[in-house]
Parts: structure tokens; C-alpha cells; sequence
């Protein structure tokens, strides 16, 4: 083969065949890291390709979408392949990478820096999103900094893991990472109805695993900075991550409207690192509604004070949000068994309930909610135990709705996530073949 058509076949978008059996991977480079050149090896990549973005930093002013593909998305390393997100916006859209996922194979993306830019987003969409159904869904190795929106969201039906990555969330205009399960395992529901509707399952591989990253503040703008959010039915389990200047927090069924709380939560072995500046803060992990654990979980705190590590809030306890009303014995939405409102919809201390469907929940009424407390131990800050409190102690009671003590029968899933293999970006395929 002539050499001059040989390096201009490697510098366009190269198809190469590592040949391993029947089942033939295919890596496809794109030519550049600009948007049109990783959209053409997308759109040129089937099933099971891997499509390696090379180094390079490239501003995205048009956005990529994958639709229905199982791949790998592959940079080069953080910092070495850098996108950086200047995509317009009309109401949100659309974000910088939006991917539509398919169960069936490992859907990944590894290697990449995705940078926020200047094009503001009041919609909070998200630099890069992902939807759909997939199973075997892996973020790791990556680098996100939000600057006008999130760095990272997820939605549908995914499971998998979210894992060695950072979160920068130093700017305070987006948090690093949201987690949604709107639809869950009913084709077709939304704002988490189904997952509200499902057994509580801690210990099983049915969620979205963030384990082993770094979310971090440099203090910048502010003293503090959230990390994460979620709600809309969302699974989750943050395990062995680590927090400077951040903290974890999640949404109750109120300020969001139609879309219910988080559903399930285990939050563990995680450590926090927190330099207050003379403030005070009333904890570091918050939870709004939905079940869960939060136990092990360490915290070294200077420079001022931290109430707990764990609190539990229900905002409808004390405020109307449409369309559920106000949790005070007169909504429909709450089972209202005494003048408290008690049990309150989606409250800390309630979990699987009948099934809710539509824009406008129906049927309308109480959904039955079996009582789940949540469960907090061996949480300390400074080396001293702190237990999770109450906020409206009048709605979510401790020794009923919640226990500092540990789950009976509660065993957490495999560590690492088996999809957690290997724990780096991968290198470049060797004795390759080009087509």
C-alpha cells in the first residue's frame, strides 16, 4: 500500500477490526475532536464499536446525539481530550451530548474532559445527558466542569455505575451530577410513578451506583456547593466517594411539582472533607424523601461547625406545592389519619404504593404507602458519632420513620460494581487491521 494513502486512511475517521473470533470489535477514531468529526464516526459506529475520540480540545457549538447505539465513547485521558460545551439553547435544548440508550451490551464513556462554557442554560439541561434503558451503563475516568449548567444527567431506566471520575463543581451554577428514574419498569410512565410503585430493593444491582469520585470545591464562589441531586423516582448508591467542600442532597415530592421524590438511597463509606470559613451548616448529606441507608460515612470539618451528617426534611409539612397541596390533614394526596397530615405523600418513612399515572396523577388519592423507615449508623464528624435528626420532627418521627441504627437484613451490593473492570481508561487497541 502506497504510505502517503495509508497515513491520509489514518487521519480521516479510521475503521479498524481487532479480529477476536466471530464477534469482531470495532474501534473507529474520529479525525478530530470537533462535533462533526465525532458525529461521523457515531453515525458510521454499530453495536459493540468503540469510537475513540483523540487529544485535542474542541468547542462544541452543535450537538452530538447517539440514538439506540450500544458503544464506547473513548478520549484520551482527562485533560487530554477535552469538549467544551458552547452548544445554543432554546428552553434547554439541546445539550451538548444527548445519548438514547438500549439495554443489551456495556454503554460507556471513558477518557474525556467535558468542560462547561458561556452559553447559559436557565434550564439546568445538562452538558451531557443520557436516557433510555440501558443496564450496563459505565461513566468513569471522566472529568466534568459545570459553568452554566450540570455537568451530568441521567434519566429513564438506567442502571450501572458512575465511577473515578471528578466533579468540579466550583463555579455554583450546576450541581455535578443528577439522577432520575421517571420511567422505571412500565414503558411509557413517568415522574417516577413506577419506581414509587416497585418493592424497596437496597443491595441489589436495580440502581445507579456513583462510587469512588471526587466532588470538589475550591471555594471560589462560596464556602459551599452542592454535588448532586435527584428525584423522580431515582435508585441510587453512593459508596467510597470523596467531598471537599460539597455536600449530598436529593429532592422530596414538593418543589419539582408532578415529578415525586428520590425512591431509594444508600449512601456509605464516603468521606467529606469541609473547611467552613466561619459558617455553620445544618448537615452534609440531606435527603428531602425516599427510603434508604446512610451509615459509615466520615467528615473532617474546620474553620466552623456542622450540625449532623445526616438530616431528613419534608417541605410539604410547612408549604402548598402544586399539585399536592400542603401535608397538614387536607390533601387528598396524604392519608391524613390525624391532625399532623401523618403519613404525608412520598414522606421520609413510607415507600412502595399504588401505581399514579399522567400529567394529572390519577387515580386521585392517597396511594397506600407501606410504612420503610430509613436507617443511619456509624456516621461520624471529627471522629465523634453524629445521628440523623429530623427537621419537622412534628412529620417524620424518629424510632417510626426513621432509626439510628443499622437496617435489619440489609446486606450492600458487590464492591467494586462488577462493571468497574478495569478501573482505568483503556489504551489504545493493539495489532490492529485496517480496513
Amino acid at each position: 500500500m502506497d504510505m502517503t494513502f495509508a497515513k491520509a486512511l489514518m487521519a480521516a475517521v479510521a475503521t479498524v477490526c481487532v479480529c477476536a473470533g466471530s464477534a469482531d470489535a470495532v474501534t473507529r477514531t474520529a479525525a478530530s475532536c470537533s462535533a462533526a468529526a465525532v458525529g461521523a464516526a457515531i453515525n458510521a459506529a454499530v453495536d459493540g464499536d468503540t469510537v475513540v475520540i483523540p487529544a485535542g480540545t474542541c468547542s462544541w457549538t452543535s450537538n452530538v446525539t447517539i440514538i439506540n447505539k450500544i458503544l464506547t465513547l473513548q478520549g484520551a485521558g482527562i485533560d487530554q481530550t477535552i469538549i467544551i460545551d458552547n452548544v445554543p439553547r432554546t428552553n434547554g435544548y439541546p445539550q451538548m451530548l444527548n445519548w438514547t440508550t438500549k439495554d443489551g451490551g456495556i454503554t460507556r464513556i471513558t477518557g474525556i474532559t467535558f468542560q462547561g462554557g458561556t452559553t447559559p442554560d436557565g434550564f439546568n439541561s445538562g452538558i451531557v445527558t443520557i436516557n433510555g434503558v440501558s443496564h450496563q451503563l459505565r461513566i468513569d475516568n471522566c472529568k466534568f466542569v459545570p459553568t452554566q449548567t450540570s455537568g451530568l444527567m441521567l434519566s429513564g431506566y438506567l442502571w450501572g455505575v458512575v465511577d473515578h471520575n471528578t466533579f468540579d463543581v466550583s463555579s455554583g451554577t450546576g450541581y455535578g451530577l443528577y439522577i432520575f428514574h421517571n420511567v422505571w419498569n412500565v414503558p411509557g410512565s413517568d415522574f417516577g410513578d413506577a419506581s414509587w410503585a416497585d418493592v424497596t430493593d437496597m443491595g441489589t444491582s436495580r440502581a445507579m451506583f456513583v462510587e469512588d469520585n471526587t466532588f470538589t470545591n475550591d471555594q471560589s464562589v462560596w464556602f459551599h456547593n452542592y454535588a448532586n441531586d435527584g428525584w423522580s423516582g431515582g435508585r441510587v448508591v453512593y459508596r467510597h466517594n470523596t467531598y471537599a467542600n460539597t455536600t449530598w442532597a436529593n429532592h422530596g415530592t414538593e418543589s419539582s411539582g408532578r415529578w415525586r421524590s428520590q425512591r431509594q438511597f444508600e449512601v456509605y463509606d464516603n468521606t467529606f472533607t469541609f473547611n467552613l470559613r466561619g459558617n455553620a451548616f445544618p448537615s452534609l448529606i440531606a435527603s428531602r424523601g425516599g427510603v434508604g441507608v446512610v451509615y459509615n460515612n466520615t467528615a473532617t470539618v474546620t474553620n466552623g461547625s456542622v450540625d449532623v451528617i445526616a438530616d431528613l426534611q419534608y417541605y410539604r409539612s410547612g408549604q402548598a406545592f402544586d399539585p399536592w397541596g400542603q401535608c397538614n390533614g387536607s390533601s387528598t394526596w396524604d392519608q391524613n389519619s390525624n391532625s399532623t397530615g401523618y403519613k404525608c405523600l412520598d414522606q421520609p418513612g413510607v415507600g412502595r404504593g399504588d401505581l399514579l399515572a399522567n400529567f394529572n396523577a390519577s387515580p386521585v388519592g392517597w396511594p397506600h404507602q407501606a410504612s420503610d423507615p430509613t436507617y443511619a449508623w456509624n456516621n461520624r464528624i471529627n471522629g465523634s458519632l453524629s445521628n440523623m435528626v429530623s427537621n419537622v420532627p412534628s412529620a417524620v418521627v424518629a424510632n417510626r420513620d426513621f432509626f439510628n441504627s443499622s437496617r435489619p437484613g440489609y446486606t450492600p451490593y458487590v464492591y467494586p460494581h462488577p462493571l468497574v473492570t478495569p478501573t482505568v481508561a483503556p489504551s489504545a487497541p493493539q495489532n490492529l487491521v485496517v480496513q
